[in-house]
């Protein structure tokens, strides 16, 4: 019964000391792992160290004239030609700018005019302060400058030349649109010439305008049937047998009032014939005349169109129509 209890005591004190050690084990390995973790947190933070750059320390170096002292190519921008040995500027374009800048002098000008002369004229041109190393911008300032007077010199020719086209374009224009009305003159002119020419009256006598029997006889104080439109109307004019096609002459000496189309009689030409006195022709196709030409007696004003709907029936024929003053009168009267 003994060893029994003195066994189960061992046992015991076994395992107590096995947990103990592993205890002591688990806290060494994270003791370990934390001062790893340290130490490579302690090395990035030195190393991030070494790669900031302190801008104020550079500044300050830059400044000194130490750092000049250390850096020869600074010594040679800022130094002066006999240091460096070279020149960074063109000694013709200096010449040439200290000439421009030194007043000029006669044999007969004073002291005091010569100063005067300095004081209203142009400026001299300042050069800059450190020819070494702005030299270049300035002689390109001064090229551009002669460049922008050059161009304003050929811009302002370039607009005296676009003045002087506008100019000549009105003159043409102007020309072209006295032409016009001097032809627009010359026209009226010889219409009206024409017209004084012209002397129909009672006892002239009109010109058959086609060879061909009368369809429709002129009547105005009575009505008369028209076979297409099967109605009696009363009718101003004549309405003559032709064949289609046939050339249809002037009846008298006249002047084109009008030509235009009308839906009853198609194709129209109006003559004026002097003493209030009007000829209409219709029913035409292929008029040769326009509005303003004087047209003399037998002269061929036109051809004999296809018959409009108010006229199928009838057939192809000549609308011709005499009036004076505006009203109508029988052209019969007048046809010798």
């Amino acid at each position: 019964m003994r060893r029994k209890r003195t066994g189960g005591k061992n046992s015991a004190y076994r395992r107590e000391k096995a947990i103990m050690t592993a205890s002591v084990v688990l806290v060494l390995a994270a003791m370990t792992v934390t001062g790893i973790s340290v130490y490579r947190n302690h090395q990035k933070s030195q190393e991030e160290e070494q790669h900031i750059v302190d801008f104020s320390k550079l500044e300050k170096e830059t400044q000194s004239p130490v750092s000049q002292a250390q850096n020869p190519s600074a010594q040679n921008v800022t130094g002066s030609d006999k240091d460096s040995g070279e020149l960074d500027y063109d000694p013709y374009y200096a010449q040439k700018d200290k000439d421009l800048s030194a007043p000029a002098k006669t044999g007969g000008e004073s002291g005091a005019e010569a100063a005067g002369e300095q004081e209203t004229g142009s400026q001299p041109t300042e050069e800059p302060q450190n020819r070494n190393i702005g030299y270049a911008e300035y002689r390109n300032e001064a090229y551009n400058s002669d460049r922008g007077s050059s161009e304003l010199a050929s811009g302002g020719g370039q607009a005296n030349a676009a003045d002087a086209d506008k100019k000549a374009n009105g003159t043409t224009a102007s020309q072209d649109a006295a032409d016009s009305q001097d032809e627009a003159l010359a026209a009226s002119a010889n219409i009206a010439v024409q017209e004084s020419q012209l002397s129909f009256g009672e006892s002239s006598k009109l010109a058959w305008p086609i060879a061909g029997n009368v369809l429709l006889n002129y009547s105005m104080d009575k009505t008369i049937y028209f076979p297409t439109l099967q109605q009696y109307k009363y009718n101003p004019s004549i309405v003559i047998s032709a064949a289609e096609g046939t050339g249809v002459a002037c009846a008298a000496d006249g002047i084109v009032e009008s030509v235009y189309e009308d839906a009853q009689t198609g194709q129209t030409v109006v003559m004026r014939l002097g003493g209030g006195y009007e000829l209409t022709y219709g029913q035409l196709q292929e008029v040769t005349v326009e509005e303003g030409d004087y047209v003399e007696t037998g002269a061929v004003i036109g051809h004999v169109a296809e018959p409009t709907k108010y006229y199928s029936v009838e057939g192809s024929n000549v609308y011709f129509k005499l009036t004076k003053d505006g009203e109508a009168v029988n052209p019969l009267d007048y046809l010798g």
